[in-house]
C-alpha cells in the first residue's frame, strides 16, 4: 500500500514541476512578438527627412512626477515642495504633458499601518492645482496608485475620491484612457492604465495591480487609436508591468509592444537598493520607474526630437536642467521604435537647457574634445551646434554638455551615443525587478516550499520504519498527522477572517483575498506565504524532529551547545511568528481571533514541542 502511495507522490509531484516550469517561462516570455518588422519601418523611417538641424521644431517635451504621498500625519513638507513643482517648474519648464502616475496622496494614519482615503488629502491635492493653475499650463494626467485605492470599495463608491477631486477622475473616472497630444509634425499619444484592484482593501495586499479581462480589452482598444493617431505612443500607470496580474501576464505585454516606453512608479528606490530603475523589454519597449517624489523630490524630464526619445530623472530645484536630445544615449537605443538612422543624417547636436536664472554659458564636449558654444534657437530651451556625424560613424562616443547660469549655478551632463548600432548595456538588478512577472514568480516560491514540504511529510510516512529514516516524528501518529494536515491547510484554507474593506469582512488565503463577492488573486500573500514557510515551517519541522530524536540523549558540551543553539533560535522565531500578528491586526481583533493561519500556528507548535519532549513511543 505505501509503495502504491510512494509511487503516486512521485507522479504527482514531476507532473506539479513541470508545470511550474512551464508557467515559470510562459511568464518569463511571452507577449514577446518578432521585432524585424517593426526594425525594418524604422530603418527606412531614419532615412528620409526631416533630420535634426538648427531648426527649433519637431521636438515635444514632457513630464512625469509619481508617488507624492500628500499626508495628513507626515510632517516633510511634500505639499510646499509639490506646489513649487506646479508653479515654479511648470512655469519655466512648460511642458506639453505632465504624467502624475499614482499614489497622489498617503491615505494613512499616523502610525503607518492602518489605511483610509482621508479628504483633506485630496483637498489639498486640488487646492494646489486650481491655486497654480495647472489645467490652464499643461495637459495634467494623472492616475490612481494603490494608496489612492486604500479601502475603496468600488470605482462609483464615495470611498473613491479620486474620482471627483483628480483631473482625470473628473473626465473618465477610476479608468484607463487615452490623451493624444497634436502638433504640426504629427500626434504623441499617452495611454494612462488604472490597475488598482477593484475592490481595493486596506494595506497590505493591494501591492500588487489587477487587470481583467475587460479592462485589457478596453487597453487594446485604446492601443490601437493610438496607433492609428500618432507617431509614437507612451503608457503610463503606477504599478511597473511586472507587478501587475493578468489572466496571461504576456497579454499586457503584447499590448504595450507597440509603444516606445512605459513609465511607472510604485517601487520608489526598491528599500534604497536601485536609484535608477530602467529596463528593455524583449519585445523592444523601454519601461522606466522613476523615484519618488515625497522623499526623494525627483522627477523626469522626457521629449521626442523628430521622434526620438530621450530622458533625464533630475531633483526639485536643482537648476539647471539638461537634456541631450541628438545624439540620443546609446543605453536606450530602441531600434524597433525610433528613426535611430536620422542622428547621422542630422547636422547638428541638440538639447535642451532650463533655469530659473538666464543661462550665459554653454559648451559641448565630444570624446573630450570642445566643438564648441551652441547657439539657442529662438526663445525657447532648445540649443544647437553644427557638428560632423560621420567623423563618429563607429562604435560608442562620449558627449559631454555643460551649462551655467546667472545665479551660479553649473550643470554637466554626459552620455554615451552610437551612430551604427551599436548598445550600451544597462544595470542586472532593476531589469531583474521591472522585466519578469514577480507575481508569478512568488507564486512558483511559494507552491515550490510548499509541495516540497509536504511532499516530503508524506515520503517520511511512505518510509516509516525503515532504518534510514530522517522524520523521528512519524512513529507519533497523533504528532505527525498533525503537522502534516496543518501544512497542507496552510497552503489551500484561509489563513483568517478580516475586515478588508471599512464594514466589510473577507477571507485572506495563500492564494488571494475574498470580499464583498470579489477575489483578488494572490500576490503578497505568496510573498507573506513564503517568509513563513522559511521562518518558521521549515525550521519548525527540523527543530521537531531535532528534539524528538536528540534532545534528551545529549551529554556532550559540544552537543548541550548545540541544543542550547537550537532552542534560542527557535524562540526567536516563535517570538516573530507571534509579532506577525500585529501585522494583521489592522484588520481588526477579529482577524487575531479568527486566525489559523498565523496566529494559532503559536500554541499548536509548542502543544506539539511539548508533547515530542514528554511522549514516549512504543517500538
Amino acid at each position: 500500500m505505501r509503495v502504491k502511495v510512494l509511487h503516486f507522490i512521485v507522479l504527482t509531484f514531476t507532473a506539479y514541476f513541470a508545470w511550474l516550469g512551464s508557467f515559470l517561462l510562459e511568464s518569463l516570455y511571452q507577449g514577446l512578438p518578432s521585432e524585424e518588422a517593426m526594425k525594418e519601418r524604422n530603418r527606412q523611417k531614419g532615412n528620409e527627412p526631416p533630420f535634426p538641424g538648427a531648426e527649433n521644431d519637431n521636438i515635444i517635451w514632457f513630464l512625469q512626477i509619481s508617488d507624492i504621498h500628500l499626508s495628513h500625519y507626515r510632517k516633510n513638507n511634500v505639499s510646499g515642495a509639490f506646489r513649487y513643482f506646479c508653479s515654479e517648474t511648470l512655469d519655466t519648464i512648460r511642458p506639453s504633458v505632465v504624467m502624475a502616475t499614482g499614489d497622489i496622496t498617503h491615505a494613512k494614519y499616523a502610525d503607518s499601518r492602518s489605511s483610509k482615503q482621508f479628504q483633506i488629502e485630496w483637498d489639498w491635492y486640488k487646492e494646489i492645482l486650481n491655486e497654480c493653475s495647472v489645467r490652464e499650463k499643461v495637459a495634467w494626467l494623472d492616475i490612481r496608485g494603490n494608496h489612492d485605492n486604500f479601502d475603496v470599495v468600488n470605482h462609483d463608491h464615495d470611498s473613491n475620491i479620486f474620482r471627483d477631486f483628480s483631473v482625470s477622475g473628473e473626465a473618465h473616472g477610476s479608468q484607463s484612457y487615452l490623451y493624444t497630444h497634436n502638433t504640426s509634425f504629427g500626434g504623441y499619444s499617452f495611454i494612462g492604465m488604472d490597475a488598482c484592484p477593484n475592490p481595493g482593501p486596506r494595506r497590505p495586499y493591494n501591492f500588487f495591480g489587477i487587470l481583467h479581462d475587460e479592462d485589457l480589452q478596453v487597453l487594446s482598444r485604446l492601443s490601437t487609436l493610438a496607433k492609428q493617431r500618432s507617431n509614437a505612443t507612451m503608457w503610463f500607470s503606477h504599478y511597473p508591468s511586472s507587478t501587475i496580474t493578468t489572466h496571461r501576464h504576456g497579454d499586457l505585454r503584447t499590448l504595450m509592444a507597440s509603444s516606445v516606453a512605459h513609465v511607472c512608479g510604485h517601487l520608489h528606490t526598491a528599500a534604497d537598493f536601485v536609484y535608477k530603475m530602467y529596463g528593455i523589454h524583449p519585445s523592444g519597449h523601454l519601461e522606466m520607474e522613476l523615484i519618488d517624489f515625497t522623499g526623494n523630490r525627483r522627477y523626469r524630464l522626457m521629449a521626442f526630437d523628430h521622434d526620438l526619445f530621450s530622458f533625464t530623472d533630475t531633483t526639485l530645484t536643482q537648476w539647471p536642467l539638461v537634456l541631450i536630445t541628438n545624439p540620443k544615449d546609446a543605453h536606450f537605443s530602441l531600434p524597433s521604435r525610433e528613426p535611430l538612422g536620422r542622428m547621422a543624417h542630422s547636422t547638428h547636436i541638440r538639447f535642451l537647457a532650463f533655469s530659473t536664472s538666464p543661462i550665459i554659458e554653454v559648451k559641448v564636449w565630444v570624446d573630450e574634445k570642445p566643438l564648441g558654444m551652441p547657439s539657442r534657437q529662438g526663445e525657447g530651451p532648445l540649443y544647437a551646434l553644427p557638428w560632423s556625424p560621420d567623423k563618429y560613424s563607429t562604435g560608442l562616443h562620449k558627449i559631454m554638455v555643460t551649462v551655467k547660469d546667472s545665479s551660479g549655478r553649473e550643470a554637466r551632463v554626459e552620455q554615451v551615443f552610437s551612430l551604427d548600432g551599436t548598445t550600451a548595456s544597462l544595470d542586472l538588478l532593476p531589469q531583474m525587478l521591472l522585466l519578469p512577472d514577480l507575481r508569478a514568480l512568488t507564486r512558483v516560491g511559494f507552491l515550490f516550499l510548499w509541495m516540497m514540504v509536504v511532499v516530503s511529510l508524506l515520503l517520511a510516512w511512505c518510509n516509516h520504519g525503515h532504518p534510514s529514516q530522517v522524520y523521528p516524528i512519524v512513529k507519533d501518529k497523533l504528532t505527525f498527522f498533525t503537522l502534516l494536515c496543518f501544512e497542507i491547510y496552510f497552503g489551500i484554507g484561509p489563513w483568517y477572517v478580516a475586515e478588508v474593506l471599512t464594514g466589510a469582512y473577507g477571507f485572506v488565503g495563500a492564494h488571494g483575498v475574498y470580499v464583498s463577492g470579489h477575489f483578488l488573486p494572490g500576490s503578497m500573500t505568496y510573498l507573506y506565504g513564503t517568509a513563513q514557510m522559511v521562518l518558521f515551517h521549515i525550521p519548525f519541522i527540523f527543530y521537531l524532529n531535532h528534539i524528538k530524536s536528540h534532545d534528551r540523549h545529549v551529554t556532550s558540551l559540544k552537543g548541550k551547545l548545540f541544543n542550547g543553539g537550537c532552542h534560542v533560535i527557535m524562540f526567536l522565531l516563535w517570538l516573530l511568528q507571534a509579532s506577525w500578528a500585529i501585522t494583521i491586526y489592522v484588520y481588526g481583533w477579529v482577524a487575531v481571533v479568527l486566525s489559523p493561519g498565523v496566529v494559532w500556528i503559536v500554541p499548536m507548535s509548542l502543544a506539539l514541542v511539548w508533547r515530542a519532549r514528554t511522549h514516549k513511543v512504543r517500538n
